[in-house]
């Protein structure tokens, strides 16, 4: 059962203005993510914020908690780490990024996984 969407849109040149914003690159992506380039950035944070407002649960969202990398196969995939993780157990997350020109789009789809048979 699909529990939560989001999306988010992300102007690339207003986005490289708030990187400039002391720390905000070390708030927002992981270790593995700094280097990126600024397109990659810019869809990993609306992959973020796509995922916040798919699970609507402010006091869950961590960014620290959340990484992400892409399978063999190009597709990019969430690591949750802490409470993140702990909340997000039972939930299935797809994630697509997508980039144009001036532009990156993120969309979240969360689907309940019923563990119970």
């Amino acid at each position: 059962m699909i529990t939560g969407i989001g999306i988010d849109v992300v102007e690339i040149s207003r986005f490289k203005k708030i990187l400039q914003t002391k720390n905000f690159i070390e708030k927002c992506f992981s270790a593995e993510e700094k280097d990126l380039d600024l397109q990659s950035l810019a869809g990993r944070f609306a992959a973020r914020e796509a995922l916040f407002k798919a699970l609507d649960k402010k006091e869950f969202f961590r960014l620290s908690e959340i990484k992400i990398v892409n399978e063999s196969c190009g597709q990019p995939i969430f690591v949750l780490s802490g409470a993140m993780l702990e909340y997000c157990k039972d939930k299935e997350i797809m994630l697509s990024i997508s980039h144009e020109i001036g532009y990156a789009v993120s969309f979240v789809l969360i689907q309940s996984i019923n563990l119970e048979f």
